[in-house]
């Protein structure tokens, strides 16, 4: 009876360990799935099409920030100049001279081709230059509709400019 009791957690124990191999495996290939699905999306964001502006307006109000040293900015309202845009996010230039690695959400008001838009923005990069402030803001929490829409209007801006030039 002992040696039975005795085989059986043998046999618990190598399928626990098992176990324990199997759970660390599939572990690994999520964190692997999560690493290439971020890529793909830095990729695709890459890849998106924009559109160079001459220093178009775009209105912006600060709506939520990652530090409490931040927050007397916020509902203040600001102005830029967007540098370039595309379906996923928006190059602005800007008086404000903010800390990127604090989490800057806005919401951006512009109009491109007479029409009106309304992004959230999320601050992710910054530039110095000489004698202005460039940030990159990538769009989040967008509509798909309003992406696509926004698209139409960058590409048709884009031929518009482009048989001016031929």
């Amino acid at each position: 009876m002992f040696l039975i009791i005795l085989i059986l957690l043998l046999i618990h124990w190598i399928y626990m360990r098992q176990l324990r191999r199997k759970d660390d495996q599939i572990y690994l290939l999520k964190e692997s799935l999560t690493d290439l699905k971020a890529k793909l999306r830095d990729t695709e964001r890459r890849r998106a099409f924009r559109i160079n502006l001459l220093d178009q307006v775009c209105i912006f109000e600060f709506i939520d920030f990652g530090d409490k040293l931040l927050e007397p900015l916020m509902q203040r309202k600001g102005e830029g100049k967007i540098k370039n845009i595309g379906r996923t996010g928006i190059k602005l230039s800007c008086e404000f001279d903010l800390p990127v690695r604090k989490q800057i959400f806005l919401q951006l008001y512009f109009v491109l081709d007479d029409e009106e838009f309304t992004f959230k923005g999320k601050i992710i990069r910054k530039e110095e230059l000489m004698n202005e402030i460039i940030y990159g803001i990538d769009f989040i929490e967008a509509d798909p509709k309003e992406e696509q829409r926004l698209l139409q209007v960058i590409q048709r801006m884009e031929i518009e400019r482009r048989k001016k030039t031929e």
